[in-house]
């Protein structure tokens, strides 16, 4: 077999590793939160990293403030507005984490993920995590299951599937999404170019949240070096479209499959990395309903996207 899959406990939760065993590449989950943490390549004796993830030595505490780096975001993505929505009528207000007056991320990004069942075959390795949500926030009184799944594939493909069931006896909001911070190796991003189609960006106001109106932005239609770029914005992109991030040596393609019409990127102050955030709709969606899904009781849904490497 071209593959293999490892776990180790650290710190009170679950590393899983996938390792194509001809491609020298390895993919590290983090069963707390089903993060993705590291994804490197051996390349002639060289092992780079693409996946600016969290140092999980000193266990859980510092991932809140560093970033959410690759969570998981669920049943929002983002911001929400004060933390506030109305569904069927109801006024709800979320407890978990805030940034300022803000609810952000969502209420899954450090659940105990389950690991589910692990597949190995000649042609990619896959790994699935569950975990079934119980009204743990009194902001969203909703029962739902979640199944992550990650597979590896042959020539560096990564695809990422997130299936939810509303396990509920009423209908609740829902939006999905992806945090992962891609770097290309120890350069910062300033030598990169990223590139896509957009069909719009988000207009945000100054607390970064979407004023329901798009601004036309063709700047990465074409391409473009991120050097003296700043990015905190969010796109509507084509069906379709991938989004391209490459230097001299090394190209990740972001490729969005299933019910992800929506691109988030953000470039923190350090600039070794950036987030190219897949996402089911727009930020505070469950107040301006752009995207958002509405899950009946027993009703699922299927979110995939995937990411690919090569070597120029």
């Amino acid at each position: 077999m071209s593959f293999s899959i490892h776990t180790k406990n650290i710190e009170g939760f679950t590393e899983i590793s996938i390792t194509d065993t001809a491609q020298l590449s390895k993919v590290c989950i983090i069963s707390k939160g089903a993060i993705l943490n590291s994804w490197n390549w051996n390349v002639e004796g060289k092992i780079t990293e693409f996946i600016d993830g969290n140092d999980f030595s000193k266990g859980w505490p510092a991932f809140e403030s560093m970033g959410f780096k690759s969570g998981k975001m669920s049943p929002y993505s983002c911001r929400l507005n004060k933390g506030q929505y109305i569904h069927a009528g109801e006024a709800y207000t979320m407890t978990n984490y805030y940034l300022g007056e803000h609810a952000i991320h969502g209420i899954l990004y450090n659940a105990n993920f389950t690991l589910l069942n692990t597949t190995i075959n000649e042609e990619a390795a896959t790994v699935t995590l569950s975990y079934q949500y119980q009204k743990e926030d009194k902001g969203f009184p909703f029962s739902y299951y979640i199944e992550v799944t990650y597979c590896l594939q042959k020539n560096n493909t990564l695809t990422l599937s997130t299936k939810v069931i509303n396990t509920d006896i009423k209908s609740m909001p829902l939006m999905d999404g992806w945090h992962p911070y891609f770097c290309l190796g120890d350069a910062t991003i300033d030598q990169c170019i990223l590139q896509f189609k957009q069909e719009g960006q988000l207009e945000y106001n100054d607390q970064l949240l979407p004023t329901g109106h798009f601004i036309n932005n063709p700047l990465f239609d074409k391409g473009h070096l991120l050097t003296n770029i700043e990015l905190d914005n969010g796109f509507l992109v084509s069906p379709g479209t991938s989004c391209t991030l490459e230097n001299k040596e090394f190209q990740l393609k972001v490729s969005p499959q299933k019910n992800y019409p929506y691109l988030q990127l953000y470039i923190p102050p350090n600039r070794k990395s950036i987030a190219i955030e897949n996402l089911s709709a727009a930020p505070d969606c469950f107040n301006n309903k752009m995207g958002l899904q509405i899950l009946q009781p027993q009703e699922s849904i299927l979110f995939e996207t995937s990411f690919s490497l090569t070597k120029k």
